[in-house]
């Protein structure tokens, strides 16, 4: 019995830490490091599974750029991506999100020819939603200083 108890705590507060942003310099650094070793839609995942809270500052631009480089120069991963967003709608909101204004307009630019010209089939819905993110984005770089 002692054993469950000990298992449920541990479980409990290992989900309240979780919950917080990071608040040490080791946290951030773990979630950098591992956001730089990113290299495909899965390790996207994972870093958004471990290290969400972490989303901030750098390292949320360091995702966006890792996102928007993942949906600009390996399109055809892009399958996979739908296949793990159709599982995770947060994951899908915060993919999208991170497809913004700190990115390369370049980049911005052959996602939108990517998802109008490459879009895998039966997949329309899933391509303008990564088509209307990028276009917001590039609206927001150029529109007129207020």
């Amino acid at each position: 019995m002692k054993i469950i108890s000990a298992f449920i705590a541990i479980l409990f507060l290992s989900g309240s830490v979780f919950a917080t942003d990071c608040s040490t310099v080791e946290e951030m650094d773990t979630a950098d490091t591992a956001a730089s070793k990113i290299h495909n839609w899965t390790g996207v995942n994972s870093f958004y599974s471990h290290f969400r809270q972490c989303d901030d500052g750098y390292i949320s631009e360091g995702m966006s750029a890792t996102v928007v480089n993942l949906l600009a120069h390996k399109w055809g991963d892009t399958a996979q991506l739908e296949k793990i967003t159709n599982q995770d709608k947060n994951f899908k909101t915060w993919v999208l999100n991170h497809i913004d204004t700190s990115v390369n307009y370049d980049d911005l630019d052959l996602i939108i020819k990517n998802a109008r010209n490459e879009c895998p089939a039966n997949s329309n819905n899933f391509c303008k939603k990564i088509e209307s993110a990028a276009n917001q984005a590039l609206q927001e770089m150029t529109a007129p200083a207020p």
